[in-house]
């Protein structure tokens, strides 16, 4: 993966260019004719305005723009990002959603199912995304039966599971360099080639990111002697203690996910717990829309874009825009997924209360147990166990146990014994034995 950074130009010949073109009534913008803020990687392969020479004459007009705009961010390098009209706009759509949509869903009335979905999935992608190979559909299993890890990445994807858990359980707290050290050390544990660098900063230089087709770095970290000062400067970042202006605590959480994957304080693990950073700093900020949307699952789908947001804002002075407009574009199209899963799900859930409705009006099943048989209905031989159903509603394991056993005696799930464990299966028949009930 290449950037093509952008070309230089004297301050003399800069400030030229200005008085030339804003004395003739050319006006200063941030985007382009098509309203994007683009990085000359793309921005080259434009047809410049008549008022410009060439395409580089547009482009250090346009960059002098956003320099006018750029808000400064308490970093050692010189970091910044401009607040464009779409940021705000995207940042009120999301507001928006938070206060109606998600209201008008009733997303609360099954909040327990549809976090625990989350948590799940955005373990497994926040792995797959560093590499790990299980599959979504063993990894589930593995979480939802809380059975341990059998390999390297089911390992990954059990930390991370664990470490989404700690974020929820101390979103409150304020963050320190100890608590980043300590959500690093769960999402590497066993996890990492020196169980000594688990929870600890890097301790020399030997460390950069790679290109995998051409094998060129690109990007080398800074020095591991800067970097506990570093952390420290994210933590007061992080907790809203810098800069001295308000920062919308999503482009603020979005920034400490950048600032951390830039500073690569881990030998590894770093990506993972970049992204758990973010989810910490929302949450902290009340934003609980969040604790049902899977990210990671989206930055998977276009691991490509994710890492050219990184590389656009180093080689463009450290101008943060290029990642926060990538970051809520993934936003964007992980609410858009929860609230079709939510649809998806209450449609579900309206047909399991349908075909079972003999069976809930003679109050002999619950609407946990009629969703575990709207499942089973579709996919005969499936494997339910008591850990499993008590992850996935919230619930207790006298009360899991109750729920599968019950079912068991209607004839609706046959009971089998795996290892020293009950399971409950799916029968082949099973939508005949319901209509037979009926």
């Amino acid at each position: 993966m290449k950037i093509v950074p952008p070309p230089k130009i004297s301050t003399q010949d800069l400030l030229a260019l200005i008085v030339e073109k804003t004395t003739s009534g050319v006006a200063l913008c941030m985007i382009d004719e098509k309203s994007r803020y683009t990085h000359w990687d793309k921005f080259r392969h434009l047809t410049p305005p008549e008022q410009f020479d060439d395409i580089e004459q547009y482009w250090h007009f346009m960059r002098f723009s956003r320099a006018s705009q750029q808000k400064k961010l308490p970093f050692i390098e010189d970091f910044s990002y401009v607040l464009t009209d779409e940021i705000q706009q995207n940042l009120h759509e999301i507001d928006s959603k938070m206060r109606g949509s998600v209201e008008s869903k009733n997303i609360k009335n099954d909040k327990n199912r549809y976090i625990i979905r989350s948590l799940i999935d955005e373990a497994i992608s926040s792995s797959q995304l560093e590499g790990a190979v299980t599959t979504r559909e063993v990894a589930r299993e593995m979480l939802k039966n809380n059975r341990q890890p059998k390999d390297y990445s089911e390992q990954m994807i059990y930390n991370n599971y664990q470490a989404i858990n700690f974020v929820n359980q101390h979103k409150d707290e304020r963050l320190s360099p100890d608590l980043v050290l300590e959500l690093h050390k769960i999402v590497t544990q066993n996890a990492i080639e020196n169980p000594d660098d688990a929870g600890r900063l890097r301790q020399n230089n030997n460390i950069a990111v790679w290109d995998d087709a051409s094998e060129k770095p690109l990007h080398t970290p800074p020095d591991f002697q800067t970097l506990a000062d570093r952390l420290e400067l994210l933590c007061d970042f992080a907790n809203g203690n810098s800069p001295n202006y308000f920062i919308n605590p999503i482009v603020r959480a979005m920034i400490v996910h950048f600032i951390l994957g830039f500073d690569h304080p881990f030998v590894d693990g770093n990506g993972r717990t970049a992204r758990a950073l973010f989810y910490w700093v929302v949450l902290k900020n009340n934003y609980w829309l969040f604790q049902y949307i899977t990210l990671s699952t989206y930055i998977k789908k276009a691991p490509a874009k994710y890492a050219e947001s990184f590389l656009m804002t180093e080689t463009d002075d450290f101008d943060t825009t290029y990642f926060v407009n990538q970051q809520l574009a993934f936003i964007q199209q992980a609410i858009a997924g929860l609230f079709s899963y939510i649809d998806k799900k209450q449609v579900e859930q309206q047909g399991a209360l349908s075909l079972l409705s003999v069976y809930l009006a003679d109050g002999k099943l619950n609407s946990r147990q009629a969703m575990v048989i709207q499942h089973a209905v579709k996919h005969s031989g499936a494997v339910y166990t008591i850990a499993g159903h008590k992850i996935s509603h919230h619930i207790g394991y006298a009360t899991a146990k109750l729920d599968l056993e019950r079912l068991e005696k209607l004839g609706l799930l046959q009971q089998s014994k795996r290892e020293r464990a009950f399971v409950f299966i799916a029968p082949n028949d099973l939508e005949v034995r319901i209509k037979a009930y009926k």
